[in-house]
């Protein structure tokens, strides 16, 4: 409709997960509307942050250290999240509510379960024996698959290891529950308090 640019920038914005064609269209038709030293701005502070920004070489965190301000900080308890993205850390964070430390897998890949080694290690020598280690990596079949790995791993044999809860989302209506969620929300049930 508007041509092959227009087509190819939708395509890339459309790469960016949670966007979907609709939103890359109305991204597109944004920037276009604004004026050109504005994008240029955009485009300047986007490049910056890109050089600018690191991993925490202990977490993995996106940090503009090589340590984050979340490692540094020695009032954090001392269990570790272990979450796939820094975006979920970013989540957590803004709840307010875990005042751990995380760890972030990244990419990761069922099929090459050995090429988890190296975070293995990674997470293991940010830990003591006394750690505990809560999983918070999704509820696919990678997730549970890399979740048992790193459950079942001797690298943690001594340490505590405990997975989120999962289960029927707040808000949501049990008529369009799948059977492994109402098993889940079954299983990880707690008592109300009286």
């Amino acid at each position: 409709m508007f041509g092959n640019d227009f087509e190819n920038l939708a395509l890339l914005i459309k790469q960016i997960p949670g966007i979907s064609k609709k939103q890359a269209e109305r991204i597109i038709h944004y920037l276009i509307e604004i004026p050109a030293n504005e994008i240029e701005d955009f485009v300047t502070k986007l490049l910056s942050l890109k050089q600018n920004m690191i991993f925490c070489k202990h977490c993995n965190f996106l940090s503009e250290n090589s340590t984050c301000h979340i490692c540094i900080d020695l009032d954090r308890s001392h269990k570790v999240l272990v979450v796939e993205t820094s975006e979920i850390v970013t989540k957590f964070e803004a709840t307010d509510k875990y005042n751990g430390r995380y760890f972030v897998l990244g990419d990761y890949n069922i099929k090459k379960l050995e090429l988890l080694e190296p975070k293995i290690e990674q997470l293991k020598a940010m830990i003591s024996p006394k750690t505990e280690i809560i999983l918070g990596i999704s509820s696919t079949l990678n997730g549970l698959i890399v979740s048992s790995h790193i459950s079942q791993h001797p690298a943690f044999a001594n340490n505590k290891i405990s997975q989120l809860a999962t289960g029927i989302p707040f808000g949501a209506s049990i008529e369009y529950m799948d059977g492994i969620t109402l098993e889940q929300a079954i299983n990880n049930r707690k008592e109300n308090s009286k």
